[in-house]
């Protein structure tokens, strides 16, 4: 593996601003696995591609803000505040992350963990 996994997490990490699909989607192995949250889970690159562009379409900026992060081999966690823009709002959540990197520098799991509520609370919140 040419970059650390943790140098591969921060990398993507920051890409999240640019939302460009292509350059998000190139982090992802072919057989990886993202489960966010309680809103699903994808399989494979293909249905990873699919729910990316639906979330850049939604909410076209991210920032994010890393609180604390533990690395140890291929495993990287990540507790941070992601900070959504859309249709000049914004609003933020707290995430913790768990990234599982390969030999080939590729994420090949990715588990997010956050509370819905909040998340549905602080939309509502920017919108009223």
């Amino acid at each position: 593996m040419s970059d650390s996994a943790e140098q591969v997490v921060r990398q993507f990490l920051t890409a999240l601003k640019q939302s460009d699909v292509n350059e998000l989607v190139s982090f992802f192995s072919d057989d990886a696995v993202w489960t966010d949250g309680p809103r699903g889970t994808y399989r494979g690159v293909d249905a990873i591609r699919a729910e990316i562009e639906s979330q850049v379409q939604l909410v076209p900026s991210l920032t994010v803000e890393v609180k604390n992060l533990v690395a140890t081999g291929g495993t990287v966690m990540v507790e941070r505040a992601d900070t959504f823009e859309t249709q000049g709002k914004s609003f933020d959540l707290e995430v913790v992350g768990v990234f599982e990197i390969d030999d080939s520098g590729l994420i090949k799991r990715l588990r997010d963990y956050y509370d819905l509520s909040s998340l549905m609370d602080r939309v509502s919140a920017a919108f009223a």
